[in-house]
């Protein structure tokens, strides 16, 4: 480190615990500090983290790392990122791919961590930190929070300045970090490797960590010096540390990462995030100068900023489906114009037409039953919003809080997710109610049969993702014995057949009457987001080669022996399509 770390007095009230103790020397990295160990009586183990000024940032040539001054107040942090046992204890679920008690939590969104933080501190008799109305942090409250990013890269630095808490060399990292390709490609169990100094494990690796911070990639350049805690508004929210999928550049401790609070897949997620918790130790440095505020602007509704995208032209479909067998209009999401947008396209691959230009991103497009309107999923400050619009893109109009949302038959009310939970919104009084049990969590893509009489949800309140089917009425629901754990269920125009997307990145199709099922993709690549042609004589999905994409649309003859497809995109990465009979 730079400079004198500043070792302050500590005047604490910890009615939350069972004990505090002096921890024993830990590992062997040169030197071991002995520091102060809390056990909080809703689990874990923290370490007491001394407060005092560092370097934070790199001198690499990544602009969101300028190096600049910091200096923290003490705080408490947990020993390991919290552990699968240690979730499902406090939470009653376990959300993560690969699970082993030992092993971190993962497949975590930023809510999810907040929530967990919020629980302990109610289990221990703290005032929560975060307001689950706004999910805004009171630094002041006693409870448990996520730590902001100064906090965590003064505990990873443990008082080093190099790329690493222990050094520069990236051979050495194996000793202290579970990364790519040494980590057998899934997570490992916590404290496993050796520790920094300060007695904190998997600082290097394993999975992202959350913090509470919005990701603003030119916030170093107008930081406050003392105890900065990120921009007061944003989309992102940052993650720290790397992963086990990570290279060791991702996993130094000045690299930034950003996800969304609430991320795009809702069903399979990303394994390898998760978290560890802070709370604050009762003393700070000096008071500091307010953080200025770097605000996002908020467009009116319709207000365009971005200038239009004069979009390529994509290649007329070809394959072994007949051209004039493609008909309609199909709607999807694209990145082709620099931001997720909305876009749509005649089947054949003819007429493109951005619909959404604005500052935010888009998802999730689904045609009304008229194919008049396209109701859609934008991000705000980084939480979704259901908005819907004319199929020409005029007249945006907000609906609600939530994401993913489905017409009914009749299009006079939706079907989306919000919190987890999946929820039933009449178009014309406003009037809501959610429709899954309260004990059901990670709720996801849910969808109206055509005769208005049932719902598909995807859910993992069981463990692995399924889809369940629910009367309408709330009645009764079951869960579709399918092959593998599936997730975006989508009804056939019929009602007969459902077809899904699989755990292992191919999509197949449920026959409803004989309880039968069929595998409809293959290949080496992935394969999503499937959805049917207006007759249900086709299918459009997206594949892409790996998760990260670039994806594509591709379009499927259910009808054929061999199950013909054709590609219709080739520029940019596209997703989550719907498909409608109008043409324009």
């Amino acid at each position: 480190m730079r400079g004198m770390l500043v070792f302050l007095p500590l005047l604490v009230l910890l009615s939350a615990c069972t004990r505090t103790d002096r921890a024993q020397p830990v590992g062997s990295q040169d030197e071991q500090i002995e520091l102060e160990v809390l056990s909080p009586d809703s689990g874990g183990e923290m370490v007491l983290i001394p407060g005092g000024q560092f370097i934070m940032g790199d001198s690499s040539d990544r602009p969101d790392e300028t190096p600049h001054e910091v200096l923290v107040g003490s705080f408490y942090m947990d020993k390991h990122a919290v552990t699968q046992e240690l979730f499902e204890k406090v939470m009653g679920t376990n959300p993560s791919k690969l699970k082993r008690a030992e092993n971190p939590v993962e497949r975590t969104q930023w809510i999810d961590a907040a929530r967990f933080c919020n629980k302990c501190s109610e289990l221990d008799g703290l005032t929560p930190c975060y307001d689950p109305a706004t999910w805004k942090c009171d630094f002041a409250a006693g409870g448990y929070r996520l730590p902001t990013e100064a906090e965590w890269e003064c505990a990873c630095r443990a008082g080093s300045q190099t790329k690493y808490f222990f050094g520069d060399s990236e051979r050495d990292l194996t000793a202290y970090a579970w990364l790519k390709p040494h980590s057998r490609g899934r997570t490992q169990p916590v404290g496993t490797k050796r520790p920094n100094r300060w007695g904190l494990y998997d600082m290097h690796g394993n999975v992202w960590q959350w913090c509470n911070d919005y990701y603003s990639e030119s916030y170093y350049e107008e930081s406050p010096r003392e105890n900065p805690r990120g921009p007061a508004t944003g989309e992102q929210r940052v993650l720290r540390g790397g992963a086990w999928s990570s290279t060791a550049d991702k996993c130094r401790a000045a690299y930034r990462f950003k996800e969304f609070p609430v991320f795009s897949d809702a069903c399979f997620g990303a394994d390898s995030y998760g978290f560890r918790r802070v709370r604050g130790a009762g003393v700070s440095p000096p008071t500091a100068k307010p953080s200025p505020q770097v605000v996002v602007s908020e467009p009116p509704p319709g207000h365009q900023e971005k200038p239009a995208v004069e979009p390529p032209p994509e290649p007329v479909a070809q394959g072994k489906i007949a051209a004039s067998r493609l008909k309609g209009t199909i709607v999807f999401v694209s990145d082709r114009g620099g931001d997720l947008d909305i876009w749509t396209m005649h089947a054949n691959a003819r007429i493109l037409k951005q619909l959404t230009r604005d500052t935010h991103r888009d998802a999730d497009p689904r045609f009304s039953p008229d194919g008049k309107r396209i109701m859609y999923t934008s991000l705000r400050e980084g939480f979704p919003e259901i908005w819907a619009m004319n199929r020409d893109g005029s007249q945006p109009q907000r609906i609600a809080e939530g994401s993913q949302a489905q017409w009914s038959p009749d299009g006079q009310s939706i079907v989306f997710i919000r919190d987890d939970q999946t929820h039933m919104r009449d178009l014309g009084t406003g009037n809501e109610r959610r429709i899954t049990p309260e004990a059901w969590q990670r709720c996801g893509v849910p969808t109206w049969s055509p005769d208005g009489k049932q719902f598909a949800v995807a859910s993992r309140h069981s463990g692995d993702i399924g889809i369940f089917l629910l009367a309408a009425d709330g009645s009764s629901h079951r869960q579709l014995e399918t092959e593998e754990p599936s997730c975006t269920p989508q009804w056939s125009p019929d009602g007969q057949r459902i077809i899904f997307q699989t755990v292992k990145g191919h999509i197949h199709q449920f026959y409803a009457d004989m309880e039968s099922e069929e595998q409809v993709t293959f290949g080496a690549d992935i394969q999503h987001d499937p959805r049917y042609s207006p007759d249900g004589s086709m299918m459009v999905f997206c594949r892409a080669p790996t998760l990260e994409g670039p994806w594509q649309l591709c379009i499927t003859d259910l009808e054929s022996d061999d199950l013909d497809f054709v590609q219709i995109t080739s520029e940019g990465s596209n997703r989550l399509p719907d498909w409608d009979a109008l043409e324009e």
